[in-house]
C-alpha cells in the first residue's frame, strides 16, 4: 500500500502541470527570437510541400533551436515556427492567412464569370493555431477560434502525429540540402 502510494505521489510529482508547460515555452520561444542573430542559419527550399516554400533552421552548435517554414497556395500563404529547447520540440506557432478566393481569380475573371467576388488581400483571415509540447508529447493545442482543443479527442491525437510527422520532414530537409 505504502508502494502504491509513493508511486502515485512521484508520478504526479514528476508529471509537469499543462500551466507550466505552456509558460516555459513561451519564455524559451521568446528567448530564442532574441537570440536568432547569434544561431548558425540554414535556409532551404521545400521541396517536399505540395506548396511552394521555403524553411529556415536556426542552430545552436548542432542543436536545433527554430525552424521556420513558409508555404504558399493560390488559396492561403502560411507561416509555422518550432521551437527546440534541448532536443525537444516544445511549441509550434502556425499562422494561415486564408485567401477570400483564389489568387489568381482576378477581377477580370470575375466579370466574365459572372460574379461580383474576387481576390482581395484586405478580405484575408488570420487564422492562428497553437501547440505545446511537454517531453515531445502534445499537451495543449489552441486552435484558430481561440478554443482549447480536448486532449482526450480523436482530432487531438490525429493532429499530435501529423505535427510530428511534419517537424521530422522538415528537419530532414534542412539536414540533406
Amino acid at each position: 500500500m505504502y508502494i502504491t502510494l509513493i508511486l502515485i505521489t512521484c508520478l504526479s510529482a514528476c508529471k509537469k502541470k499543462q500551466g507550466d508547460v505552456v509558460a516555459s515555452a513561451l519564455k524559451i520561444s521568446e528567448e530564442i527570437n532574441k537570440k536568432l542573430k547569434d544561431y548558425t542559419q540554414k535556409h532551404v527550399d521545400d521541396i517536399t510541400s505540395r506548396a511552394s516554400g521555403t524553411i529556415t533552421g536556426y542552430y545552436r552548435d548542432d542543436e536545433v533551436k527554430k525552424i521556420y517554414a513558409e508555404h504558399f497556395t493560390d488559396t492561403c500563404r502560411t507561416f509555422t515556427e518550432y521551437y527546440f529547447d534541448e532536443g525537444y520540440l516544445i511549441y509550434i506557432l502556425r499562422q494561415d492567412f486564408k485567401y477570400n478566393r483564389p489568387a489568381r481569380y482576378t477581377e477580370e475573371k470575375a466579370k466574365a464569370n459572372g460574379d461580383s467576388v474576387w481576390y482581395d488581400d484586405k478580405k484575408t483571415r488570420l487564422e492562428i493555431s497553437k501547440f505545446y509540447f511537454g517531453d515531445n508529447k502534445l499537451v495543449k493545442w489552441i486552435s484558430p477560434d481561440s478554443k482549447e482543443v480536448d486532449s482526450k479527442s480523436i482530432q487531438f491525437i490525429n493532429k499530435e502525429s501529423g505535427l510530428w510527422a511534419e517537424t521530422i520532414v522538415l528537419m530532414k530537409e534542412l539536414k540533406e540540402q
